[in-house]
Parts: structure tokens; C-alpha cells; sequence
């Protein structure tokens, strides 16, 4: 009867024993969590913050002047330029070179379906650039003509590749089979650290309906499948120069940039 009171009094001491070490225990992390946050930073952070973002809105406001600057230089005389779609920083480059008095032919791609190239036609237009309006589908026919094929970009890659607008892509594959320089314009607030892995990696479909509206009706019926994605992914092998704000870089160079415009912690945005 002794041994058995002794053998529980040993049980109940390490059951209090245990508990004692799961009190110190949460105790510890209770602590740890209150050293993590150290509220006593806030104001300094927060000053940090706003400098960055008035750092960035200063970039913006002189980015579309910092690229279409160098326009002289990387458009001549009797040129041919090709692009797709529309885009403002492209239309800002290539009227920076018509007020320089160089005298190119533009070939725009509408960019089907939202087909924004017929505005960025018409503008180009209306400030005198001779520009020739072109269906998606002749792009490759009209590629031998050109001289230079320029676009702008949603995102510029890790590995130096674009998300662009859809279209992109084919225009990339057609100027490589040319062999006619590919010019990305884009601001180095477009660098993204992050790496794709194929041409849907990065994509968002738009609505069907922007490509069947009006046989929406006959096709409900049917077993058919619609995809209209928003971006394309250019790998960096078909890009031949990434025009920015702060210069030209080669798509090899894009890590560089990367390490001086991002923390090492910021690689991974989950």
C-alpha cells in the first residue's frame, strides 16, 4: 500500500513537473513574440515608408521625359518602327523623335480583341508620324520591312523575359526569325524578382465574351472551350534591349538591377 502511494505521489510530481515546463515554456515565447515586435520602431518605419514612395512618385513623374530622351538615339533617319497595341511610354518615345525632325514610318498592330492599337494609330497620326494601322496576322508578312520593333511591358522578368500584352509574344518569335532588334521600353519600377516558368505562369484570361459577343448565343449550346489571356510571357532570348529611365541594359544585366533595387528578403513574395 506504501509503494503504491509512493509510485503516485512520483506520478503527480511529474505531471506538476510538466506543467511548470509548459508555463516556462509559452512564458518564453510570450517574451520572444514582445522582443519581435518592438512597437518603439513604428515612427521610424513609417518615415522610411513615406520617403519610399516619395522616392517612386518622383520617378514616375520624370520617367516618360527620362526614356523618350533617348529616342535620337536609337531611332534614324527613313526607319521603319513596328509595335503592338498601345502603349504610352512607346507613343512618348516615338513623338520625342518626331520633335527631333527624324522622319520613320510606323507600322502599329491593333492588338485584337480590345484592338487599343487603332487609338494608338490614330494619335500617332494626328501628331504627323506616318503610321500604317496592320491587322495581328501580318505581322510576319510585314516583319522584312522593318527596322526596329518596339514595345512596352507589363513586368520585366528576373531572368530578363517580359509579361506583356498579348501579342507580344508572336511579334518577339516573328523579329527573331527577322532578325530585327527587339527594344523594350519600360521603368525600372516594372522590375519584378520573380522568375516564370512558362507562358501561363503570370497570365489572367479575360471574358470570353470580348471574342464570341455576337455568337454567344450559337456557342452556349455547343461543348466549346474560349481562352482569351490578358498577358504573354517573352522569353529573354528573343529580346534584344530593355530601354529604361536610367539606360539601356542587356536582358543578361536585368539580375544587376535586380540586386540594387530589391532586398534579398523581397525575392519571395509569398
Amino acid at each position: 500500500m506504501w509503494a503504491g502511494q509512493e509510485g503516485q505521489g512520483k506520478v503527480e510530481e511529474n505531471v506538476k513537473g510538466e506543467a511548470e515546463t509548459r508555463g516556462m515554456l509559452a512564458n518564453l515565447l510570450v517574451e520572444s513574440e514582445a522582443e519581435a515586435m518592438d512597437y518603439s520602431q513604428e515612427y521610424e518605419i513609417r518615415g522610411e515608408i513615406i520617403e519610399a514612395i516619395k522616392e517612386l512618385l518622383a520617378e514616375l513623374e520624370v520617367l516618360y521625359k527620362n526614356v523618350s530622351d533617348q529616342a535620337i538615339n536609337h531611332i534614324h533617319a527613313d526607319e521603319t518602327i513596328l509595335t503592338v497595341g498601345k502603349s504610352e511610354l512607346v507613343k512618348a518615345f516615338l513623338l520625342e523623335a518626331a520633335r527631333q525632325k527624324r522622319t520613320f514610318e510606323v507600322f502599329v498592330a491593333e492588338a485584337a480583341p480590345m484592338c487599343e492599337g487603332q487609338q494608338m494609330a490614330r494619335e500617332l497620326a494626328e501628331a504627323g508620324i506616318k503610321t500604317t494601322l496592320i491587322n495581328d496576322a501580318a505581322l510576319f508578312a510585314l516583319m522584312s520591312r522593318t527596322h526596329k520593333v518596339l514595345i512596352g511591358t507589363h513586368a520585366v522578368m528576373a531572368n530578363g523575359g517580359l509579361i506583356c500584352q498579348t501579342g507580344g509574344h508572336t511579334l518577339a518569335l516573328a523579329a527573331k526569325q527577322h532578325s530585327v532588334p527587339l527594344v523594350v521600353l519600360a521603368g525600372l519600377h516594372q522590375l519584378c524578382p520573380m522568375y516564370p516558368f512558362d507562358q501561363d505562369t503570370f497570365s489572367e484570361l479575360a471574358s470570353p465574351m470580348q471574342i464570341f459577343d455576337l455568337c454567344a448565343d450559337q456557342l452556349s449550346g455547343g461543348d466549346v472551350s474560349v481562352s482569351n489571356p490578358i498577358f504573354d510571357y517573352v522569353p529573354p532570348e528573343l529580346i534584344d534591349l530593355h530601354l529604361t529611365n536610367f539606360g539601356a541594359h542587356n536582358p543578361s544585366y536585368i539580375y544587376r538591377l535586380l540586386a540594387e533595387y530589391y532586398h534579398p528578403d523581397d525575392y519571395e513574395l509569398d
